[in-house]
């Protein structure tokens, strides 16, 4: 059953007075952020950086990786595919990822996103677990197209130890630049798609998604 905006009568739902966003507004702040990620190899090639932000050059992709970002997510949830989702509600997200590199124009690891929203003695969550491919298009560039699969759990854990949720499948689409900071380290803008599907314990299912506009630093071993 679905957790997160507390589907489930209770006195720690959020209330209807949180501030939203609409879906069309989220849209188009997803687009703009794709649209500025996909120019920045353009803008890149025809100007110099700055002094002390490099852009990722050829061969400077090898070796594995450690990623740690935070970011603003907006969720919503699905709970008849034939009502269309729900208002978002943005929080916080964080999140982890590690891996090796295949090549100049591949890399795969795993990654751990999660949202929260505290609530009084609530406290709701939107976590996801997934294996993911990052494509790097061009090899002297830093932009890169990512995509991941893995579970999903919506919680709400509450102070006196109780908590319920739910999980199922999740999945992943994205985007992301890498520019160098330094000799191994990164800052990594990215802007993520996540999807959960679950199966609830009344026989039915429900949808459930997030959009998270991150940033974080990414590690990598080797010269």
């Amino acid at each position: 059953m679905p957790t997160l905006r507390c589907t489930v009568p209770t006195p720690n739902c959020h209330p209807e007075s949180s501030p939203r966003a609409s879906f069309g507004s989220l849209a188009a702040l997803g687009t703009t952020a794709l649209l500025i990620l996909m120019s920045l190899p353009i803008l890149a090639s025809g100007q110099e950086a700055p002094e002390g932000l490099v852009e990722v050059r050829e061969g400077g992709r090898h070796g594995f990786w450690l990623g740690l970002g935070v970011g603003a997510g907006g969720e919503s949830y699905d709970l008849q595919p034939s009502a269309g989702y729900s208002d978002v509600l943005y929080r916080p997200t964080i999140s982890l990822r590690l891996g090796g590199t295949v090549s100049q124009h591949l890399r795969l690891g795993a990654e751990v996103l999660s949202w929260v929203n505290e609530n009084g003695p609530a406290v709701e969550s939107l976590s996801s677990a997934l294996l993911v491919a990052q494509f790097y298009p061009a090899r002297s560039a830093g932009f890169y197209l990512k995509g991941g699969l893995g579970i999903g759990r919506n919680a709400v854990d509450f102070e006196d130890g109780y908590g319920t949720g739910d999980t199922g499948f999740a999945g992943l689409i994205g985007a992301g630049y890498e520019l160098r900071l330094g000799r191994r380290i990164y800052l990594n803008p990215v802007v993520d798609l996540v999807g959960h599907r679950y199966d609830n314990r009344l026989g039915g299912s429900y949808r459930e998604r997030l959009v998270n506009f991150g940033l974080g630093i990414l590690l990598q071993t080797g010269s």
